[in-house]
């Protein structure tokens, strides 16, 4: 598996205000998720006007595939209107992480793994016991 990510910083000319940028940004995130199917979030410059940093990752069986999405992503951000893409990285990793187990909820109490493997009355206090055993 592929995990491609890239990071765009951007520069919007028009904002007077945060209020402004938020707008510009949240159109940008709307028309990629809209157009590309993927997540953008701003990731850097939260609190100046006129700069923003978008971030998105996508997940791909194929690295060529991945970089082709985040060229898409890259375009379409290019093409709405308000800010101007002064800066792109990108780039694609192999992951080959192990599955690692994970606890098992139980639905009636809400517990995780507390008693995996110590038989059905594990999770009962010692002071109860007597009355289970009655």
């Amino acid at each position: 598996m592929y995990v491609g990510m890239a990071k765009l910083s951007l520069v919007i000319a028009n904002a007077h205000s945060l209020k402004e940028k938020r707008m510009v940004i949240r159109r940008i995130k709307d028309r990629v998720r809209e157009r590309v199917g993927v997540i953008v979030n701003e990731v850097g410059s939260l609190d100046t006007w006129q700069r923003a940093e978008l971030g998105c990752a996508v997940a791909c069986n194929d690295r060529v595939k991945a970089l082709e999405l985040l060229d898409h992503v890259v375009r379409v951000t290019m093409s709405a209107s308000g800010g101007q893409v002064v800066a792109v990285a990108k780039d694609a990793w192999t992951f080959d992480g192990e599955p690692a187990p994970i606890a098992i909820v139980d639905d009636r109490t809400g517990s995780g793994d507390k008693a995996v493997g110590q038989g059905d009355e594990a999770w009962v206090p010692d002071e109860w016991r007597d009355d289970l055993d009655s």
